[in-house]
């Protein structure tokens, strides 16, 4: 699996260790990775094929254990920040992401609510969401 895929979930934890600003451009480099059509529009099922790679027993649910085994076979140096990611993407708080959680990650996102997460939507909804974990962290920070 391409390891811009795990950034989608993982790089707003990612501040800790790499250099995400600028944060539109970060933004944009997930989102042509995350197009993977390369149709300029992020789908719902486009967002179902990134957690798919974290669905290690292939249920349709994805698990902290999964989650955060995931990350740390593809980048440990955010084991310690992954929990606190898995909750922020964990929105009913049932220890599982599920259709539920990615529909309302996807909504979160698609700000005009036209069913596809244009880029411009997908690099505010990022870069909002990087420059709150600044100061959500609490450890020494590299943004």
């Amino acid at each position: 699996m391409n390891s811009l895929y795990v950034l989608l979930l993982v790089l707003p934890a990612a501040a800790l260790a790499i250099d995400l600003k600028p944060y539109n451009e970060t933004a944009h480099m997930m989102f042509i990775e995350s197009d993977f059509n390369s149709d300029g529009m992020f789908t719902r099922d486009e967002l179902d094929m990134v957690f798919k790679g974290y669905d290690t027993n292939g249920d349709g649910r994805v698990t902290r254990h999964e989650y955060t085994s995931y990350v740390d076979l593809h980048t440990p140096t955010l084991h310690d920040l992954s929990h606190a990611l898995y909750d922020i993407y964990d929105s009913d708080n049932d220890h599982h992401l599920d259709k539920h959680d990615y529909d309302l990650l996807f909504a979160t996102m698609d700000a005009d609510s036209d069913g596809i997460v244009q880029e411009m939507e997908f690099r505010i909804y990022w870069t909002a969401l990087y420059g709150s974990l600044e100061t959500v962290h609490g450890h020494g920070s590299h943004v």
